[in-house]
């Protein structure tokens, strides 16, 4: 399937809302705690997201032919991921891959100081991220009534052949 990547701006926050929520409701919120789950899906409504996308150091969505937003990535500081993620119907398709890629490089071009990017990952989303190159930084921990590991990935290992993927 093809599909483009481009900016966000906050007129795309009901759009990137519906793709956080459906994500999460199908892949992540199983071992959140009710109240974190609500409070998740509340900071990610369409005025929350408007306000993250307005302000971030990147943000990025992916579409799909027809124009439908089918992921996104925002990182509301350029050494922070806060949000990536992709519709459920359309995983496996290598949008999240792209989505990053578009973001590292972004970082890498605009924050050339920034050589560490780190995010809070949850147990079904590790894998996923070690296969793009962030390694956790700690154990397992709780947060605001959910289940996280901090990871990170150290830009400039690439260039020194010491990536891990």
């Amino acid at each position: 399937m093809k599909f483009t990547i481009r900016p966000l701006t906050a007129d795309a926050a009901a759009a990137a809302s519906a793709v956080v929520h459906a994500s999460f409701q199908r892949l992540a919120s199983n071992d959140w705690l009710p109240d974190a789950q609500q409070d998740f899906l509340q900071r990610t409504a369409p005025e929350g997201i408007g306000a993250k996308l307005a302000s971030a150091a990147y943000a990025g969505g992916a579409f799909a032919a027809d124009g439908t937003m089918i992921g996104l990535v925002l990182m509301p500081e350029p050494n922070l991921v806060g949000l990536l993620f992709v519709d459920p119907s359309r995983l496996r398709q290598g949008i999240a891959q792209a989505l990053w890629a578009k973001a590292r490089a972004h970082i890498e071009a605009e924050f050339p100081a920034v050589e560490t990017v780190e995010l809070n990952a949850t147990s079904n989303a590790l894998p996923f991220y070690c296969s793009l190159g962030f390694v956790p930084i700690s154990l397992e921990f709780w947060r605001n009534g959910h289940r996280a590991t901090r990871m990170a990935c150290w830009l400039p290992a690439r260039k020194h052949g010491a990536e891990c993927i």
